[in-house]
This record gives structure tokens, C-alpha cells and sequence, in this order.
């Protein structure tokens, strides 16, 4: 089995990503938030949401090969405060996203994210990054960005956030209860995956997924992923001669990652 150390999603495999981090998995079972120190113990947490996702994931490795004991909150990374010095030294020494540094002296706008997954916020930092847009986040946790790059930040907010994709919006069905019903689908295709109910339900719930863009507040990478799979699902149920064990692969897969959103 592998893991994604930052949502502590467990699969198969043969998955070498993330579906809903989209990062690589890693080999060890990541350590639960009461495993860090015993209960007498203090810990304190590193805000990592402005590092890149594989930096995070290098950090990680490096902790796990030292046997430092450290959990993850998204990309908030909780210690035991008796190893702070050591962390810090290894938090020197991890490559951090390599983007440009905002010119302290430099006029600059805030951008509101509080509402805005971990993930989605580092989506986002990688993105500007890869744009050689400078950013950082304050301790309010705003988005801080020169006033000069204004407009190449809406620009990169209305790709992000989907602006430009022309499928409709979802009318008359929360996405939320959508994924709730894509859920339950996969998850009876899981334990069965000629359950008739099952079918049905991933049949009727599948072409909503791909067909419509991913409503404000939904990473458009994770939701487009989840309809990609969950198309995929359909694809196997169609072909008739598809081994159960397959179905029940990518319906666990699926599951996993809806239940960690639903």
C-alpha cells in the first residue's frame, strides 16, 4: 500500500499520486496527530502552505529517514516542540518552492483565502510561482501580491477558479450532495461492483461530474480528476468482460478521496 502523507488518504498500489493533494505517494503509513509525542508532550506546527507540494513531501521523507515523529494537517506540518532545533535544521536544508521574494519595500495588495482548502492555497502559490508572480502569505493568512501584478493575479485567479471553462455551472444539485451520491455510489460498487443500485447511481451521477465545471471553492484539478475516474468507472462497467477486482480497485480508489470531501 502507499500513502499521501499530507491527507493521510491510503491506496492501492498501483497509484503513484494524490487525487485530491496531487502529490507522489509515499511508501511509509503517515503518523496520526495524537502519535506525535505522548500526551504530556507539547507540539507546536510549521505553516508550510506557500512551499511546493513535492518540497513538502522531500521534508517529509527527511523527517520519516530521521525518525523525527511528525504528523501533517494539509500542509501544516505539527512536531513534538522537543525537536524543534532538529526540524528547523532540516527545514534549512529542504528546497522551499524556489519562486520569487515580494520586494519588502514594493506597494502590495491582499487577497482573502481563509475560505480556501490547504491544498487549494498551494495550488494556487505553485501556480503564481510557475508564473514568476511574487507572493507570500501574512499571518492573517491573505494572499499578498504586488500592486504591479494585480492584474496577472486575476488573470491566474480566473484560470484557477475556472472562469474560463466554458461547461455550464451546476443548476438545481449542491455539488456537495453530488459528491455525497457519487460516494455512496462508489462505495456500494466497492464491496460489490455488479450492485445493480450501484450501477444505476454511477451511471445517472458520472456525466454530471464531467460535464459541468467545479463550482467556486472546489480545487478545478481535483474536481476534474474525480470526473476523469469516475468516467473511467462507467468505461469499465460498459465493457462487461472487466474483471471484478479491477471495479473494486477503482471504486475503493474513488472512495477514498470522496470521503475525505463529503
Amino acid at each position: 500500500m502507499s500513502w499521501c502523507f499530507q491527507c493521510q488518504t491510503e491506496y492501492a498500489e498501483d497509484v503513484s499520486v494524490c487525487v485530491d493533494c496531487g502529490i507522489e505517494l509515499v511508501d511509509d503509513a503517515p503518523t496520526e496527530l495524537d502519535n506525535v509525542g505522548g500526551s504530556d508532550e507539547e507540539q507546536i506546527v510549521y505553516e508550510l502552505h506557500e512551499w511546493a507540494g513535492e518540497s513538502r513531501r522531500a521534508l517529509d521523507q527527511e523527517l520519516t529517514g530521521q525518525n523525527i515523529a511528525h504528523s501533517w494537517l494539509g500542509a501544516t506540518l505539527v512536531v513534538r516542540a522537543a525537536d524543534e532545533e532538529d526540524v528547523d535544521k532540516i527545514i534549512d536544508a529542504t528546497d522551499e518552492t524556489g519562486g520569487p521574494v515580494l520586494d519588502p519595500e514594493a506597494e502590495k495588495i491582499a487577497y482573502e483565502v481563509e475560505g480556501w482548502a490547504a491544498d487549494e492555497q498551494t495550488a494556487f502559490s505553485e501556480m503564481l510561482a510557475r508564473l514568476g508572480i511574487p507572493h507570500e502569505f501574512d499571518q492573517a493568512g491573505d494572499l499578498l501580491v504586488l500592486v504591479e501584478d494585480e492584474d496577472a493575479v486575476e488573470a491566474a485567479l480566473d484560470a484557477f477558479q475556472g472562469a474560463n471553462d466554458d461547461r455550464p455551472e451546476l443548476e438545481g444539485l449542491d455539488a456537495n450532495a453530488l459528491l455525497s451520491n457519487v460516494f455512496v455510489a462508489c462505495d456500494r460498487l466497492r464491496k460489490d461492483p455488479r450492485d445493480n443500485r450501484g450501477v444505476e447511481e454511477i451511471l445517472a451521477y458520472a456525466p454530471l461530474l464531467v460535464s459541468h465545471r467545479p463550482p467556486f471553492g472546489f480545487n478545478p484539478v481535483t474536481w476534474n480528476l474525480l470526473g476523469e475516474k469516475t468516467n473511467e468507472l462507467v468505461d469499465l462497467l460498459a465493457e462487461g468482460d472487466t474483471s471484478d477486482e479491477d471495479l473494486k480497485l477503482l471504486a475503493k480508489t474513488l472512495t477514498e478521496v470522496l470521503r475525505q470531501m463529503v
